[in-house]
């Protein structure tokens, strides 16, 4: 069915699909610059509700500048269709996703809502709370992250996730990068070993924190830890190494 272009000064008429992703600031200051600079007409795309479906940024551009706004209305659009266009034009981030889901969990507090609140309360990015929150620490793979993008993040325990989350921010103190993806899966790793006390790590840490090192990857943060957690220990402990880590291990000197 063939779509006609509109255009418009009218800006009032139209409105947001609840689930799409919110607007960038920094992207839309760029836009609204260049295209003040330089319009070049881009149609937004609405439903009959003059839903926006693609081009909030350009439209809330237009709006800055008191352009006329062109746009084409279709009903064939659905919020996969968006998130999929967004993606070809702008890369979605795990932000927009969250942000997305977030806002059409029927509970209030969704895996998502559950997501964001757990990443500004630890300060921990998204991806490492991915980790935490649905796998207790195990690196994310393609099937994860296809899940999450996909609608489908699931919370595994979250009293667990809480706790990790409490024993983070005690290390907090010692050592800045306490937040990094690797550090936290070599400590998640190390969390599931029944040797490993946290109280006990605390305390050497405490002693020993200047012997922390920041690491490229996980196996190394594992040798880092190891070796703190056993100073002024007489019995030395060797934690187990991942399967795929073990082939590259070499003994902390």
């Amino acid at each position: 069915m063939k779509k006609t272009i509109k255009i418009t000064k009218n800006y009032e008429q139209f409105s947001y699909v609840k689930g799409n992703r919110t607007i960038d600031p920094l992207h839309l200051d760029r836009l609204s610059k260049a295209m003040e600079k330089n319009y070049i007409p881009n149609p937004i795309i609405v439903n009959s509700n003059y839903e926006i479906l693609d081009g909030q940024h350009r439209f809330e551009a237009c709006k800055r500048n008191l352009l006329p706004l062109y746009y084409m209305v279709t009903d064939d659009w659905s919020l996969d269709n968006i998130r999929t266009m967004n993606t070809m034009i702008k890369k979605w981030t795990i932000k927009d996703y969250v942000q997305s889901y977030k806002a059409l969990e029927k509970k209030l507090a969704g895996p998502y809502t559950t997501l964001e609140w757990y990443s500004k309360n630890y300060g921990i990015p998204y991806e490492a709370s991915i980790m935490i929150l649905h796998n207790k620490g195990v690196m994310l793979g393609k099937g994860i992250m296809d899940a999450f993008k996909g609608g489908k993040f699931t919370v595994a325990d979250l009293t667990h996730s809480k706790r990790f989350g409490e024993f983070l921010l005690k290390i907090k103190p010692y050592w800045s990068e306490y937040n990094k993806r690797a550090f936290i899966n070599a400590l998640c790793h190390l969390d599931l070993d029944h040797r490993f006390n946290r109280k006990q790590f605390l305390e050497r840490l405490d002693k020993h924190s200047m012997k922390m090192r920041k690491c490229t990857n996980a196996l190394d943060y594992v040798q880092v830890i190891e070796y703190i957690y056993n100073c002024g220990s007489g019995n030395k402990i060797q934690f187990n190494r991942k399967d795929k880590w073990v082939q590259q291990y070499q003994p902390l000197r």
